[in-house]
C-alpha cells in the first residue's frame, strides 16, 4: 500500500455520497479517486483504478454484497468496507462472508469512517463497535448450534427417537409405551445419549431437543 490510501465510494444516494466524498477529501493520507452508484460501476472502477479500498453501500443497484464478493475474488488487493444503514445480523455475516473487511453504519462520525478505511487498508478489519459484541454473540450461538447438530447426527435411530420424545416432555414410562420396549431399555438409551450429547442430565437433553425441534431447518 502506498503512503496515500486511494478510495472509491459507491452509493446510489448521490447526496449521501457527496457528503462522504467531502469528508474523506479533507483527510490527509486519503485520496478519493472515483465514485459510482451501482455494482456495475463499482466493478468498473476497481478494474480501471485499482483502489486500495472500495467503500460500498449494501443496498445499491446490483447488490453491494455481491459487488464485494466479486471484488474480493477478482481483485484481492482492493479491500472492501461496507457502509450501510443495515444492522441486521444476516447482512453483517453475509457481507463478511463475501470478503468485506470492514462494516460501518451510515451516520457514523467521519473520524470513525476514516479509522475504518485506514485499518482495512493496513490489512486489519473494522466493525462499528455497537455491532461487534452483538455479532460475537450471534457467531457463538451459531457455533454452538452447529456443534449440537453434529452431536445429534451421531445418535443412533433409537436414541434419536428417545431424544425427540424427551423434548416433548415424555417420561421414561411414556417413552417405553410409545416405542413398545421395556423401561430399562429406555433408561439405557437415555444414558447413552446423555454421554453422546455431553449433557449432565435428562433436563439438559430435553432442552436441547426442544431447541432442535423448534427449528424446522434441523428436522
Amino acid at each position: 500500500m502506498s503512503e496515500t490510501t486511494s478510495v472509491i465510494v459507491v452509493d446510489d444516494h448521490s447526496l449521501f455520497r457527496m457528503g462522504v466524498l467531502q469528508a474523506l477529501q479533507l483527510e490527509e493520507g486519503l485520496s478519493v479517486i472515483g465514485e459510482g452508484g451501482s455494482k456495475a460501476e463499482a466493478l468498473g472502477l476497481v478494474e480501471s483504478l485499482s483502489p486500495d479500498v472500495a467503500l460500498l453501500d449494501i443496498s445499491m443497484p446490483g447488490n453491494g454484497i455481491e459487488a464485494a464478493r466479486d471484488i474480493t475474488s477478482r481483485w484481492p488487493d482492493t479491500k472492501v468496507v461496507m457502509l450501510t444503514v443495515s444492522e441486521e445480523d444476516d447482512d453483517v455475516l453475509e457481507a463478511l462472508d463475501a470478503g468485506a473487511a470492514g462494516y460501518v453504519l451510515k451516520g457514523t462520525p467521519a473520524p470513525e469512517l476514516v479509522a475504518a478505511i485506514v485499518a482495512v487498508a493496513e490489512g486489519r478489519s473494522y466493525m462499528s463497535p455497537n455491532l461487534g459484541m452483538r455479532l460475537f454473540g450471534v457467531i457463538r450461538n451459531r457455533t454452538e448450534e452447529h456443534k449440537a447438530g453434529k452431536l445429534i447426527d451421531a445418535l443412533s435411530p433409537k436414541e434419536e427417537i428417545v431424544f425427540r420424545l424427551l423434548g416433548r416432555g415424555y417420561t421414561n414410562r411414556a417413552i417405553a409405551e410409545e416405542m413398545g420396549v421395556q423401561i430399562k431399555t429406555v433408561k439405557f438409551h437415555v444414558s447413552r445419549l446423555l454421554v453422546k450429547l455431553g449433557t449432565k442430565n435428562r433436563v439438559e437433553a430435553a432442552l436441547m431437543a426442544q431447541r432442535h425441534l423448534s427449528n424446522p431447518a434441523k428436522q
